[in-house]
């Protein structure tokens, strides 16, 4: 019998490229979108929308107890409201209950129906650990979150190790540091500069904030194959990931313009409007773990990443 998994936030870059590696792998891949319009965008960039199952979620995610019963043999947790700075904003409500409410009856279904061959990966953030200077940072460093998006991924995160702990479950949860991809929304910073890029209209510099915080950057269609691995693996464990490399943000927007030969000091200016409260100036990844137990590790950095993207993009 083909096994089946569920992927709540199928239409984000992770959701799409981890739905796209499990149907060539023969799964019955079933998503759950809380998108009203483009939903569907990456999924048929892909053109694999037509081979998967869609679900959408009422405001109350009451029909998701009906989903759960498929009787999943993995479960990813990747979706809800994912911006730091709207998080702070007029979504700061939504950002908790689009990870808390959907992950909380997930957890309970679970439990109560002892659905123990079931494995459920819950995504949470880099932005879980606040800043700690230049510190690497480890599955077990202190956690200080700073935004309410980072709350609610650190209450996603403890709540996944209590019923772990408390009630025997295969559940866990990666701690992902930054990763794009060509699947980005366009308000995200990568996006951002090539789509300002591709336009060749430059008669308006791009506004950008704090463009000297450091991050460890890497590719999300390589760490949904790894994050496979990881679910495939029999030690239930929570794990960093990351590529252990991090760079400031003005490094690769310089690399973003100089792949076109274009000086990028001339199209930028900074905007301290967009500088956000609570900056994480700079974070730094320690993958030791995921290296010795999963044996994998990524390995594409910035450089190859905005490579990836001027030739999926222009």
């Amino acid at each position: 019998m083909r096994k089946k998994i569920l992927i709540y936030g199928i239409t984000g870059q992770d959701g799409s490229y981890l739905a796209e590696n499990y149907l060539e792998k023969k799964f019955i891949v079933h998503g759950i979108s809380r998108k009203k319009s483009g939903w569907d965008r990456n999924l048929k960039k892909l053109g694999i929308l037509n081979k998967l199952k869609i679900f959408k979620l009422d405001k109350k995610y009451k029909n998701l107890n009906k989903i759960l019963l498929n009787n999943y043999t993995y479960i990813f947790f990747l979706g809800g409201q994912s911006s730091v700075i709207a998080s702070y904003k007029k979504l700061e409500q939504e950002t908790y209950d689009s990870q808390i409410l959907p992950l909380q009856t997930i957890l309970e279904n679970l439990r109560t129906k002892k659905i123990c061959k079931t494995k459920l990966m819950f995504s949470s953030s880099s932005e879980i650990f606040g800043y700690h200077k230049k510190k690497k940072l480890n599955e077990e460093s202190l956690k200080k979150p700073l935004s309410p998006y980072a709350l609610s991924k650190l209450i996603g995160y403890e709540i996944v190790k209590s019923y772990r702990e408390m009630f025997d479950l295969d559940v866990f949860t990666i701690i992902f540091f930054n990763h794009e991809s060509a699947l980005r929304s366009d308000d995200f910073i990568f996006k951002k500069l090539l789509n300002y890029i591709k336009t060749k209209n430059f008669s308006k510099k791009l506004e950008l904030g704090n463009i000297d915080v450091i991050r460890d950057w890497g590719s999300s269609e390589e760490y949904m194959k790894i994050i496979i691995k990881i679910m495939e693996n029999k030690k239930i464990e929570d794990y960093i990931l990351a590529t252990g490399f991090s760079i400031k943000l003005r490094k690769i927007i310089e690399y973003f313009f100089k792949k076109k030969n274009l000086d990028y000091k001339k199209y930028i200016k900074i905007n301290k409007k967009f500088f956000r409260a609570h900056e994480i100036k700079e974070n730094y990844a320690n993958i030791d773990k995921i290296k010795k137990i999963i044996k994998a590790y990524p390995k594409i950095r910035h450089e190859d990443l905005i490579d990836q993207f001027y030739k999926y993009e222009i």
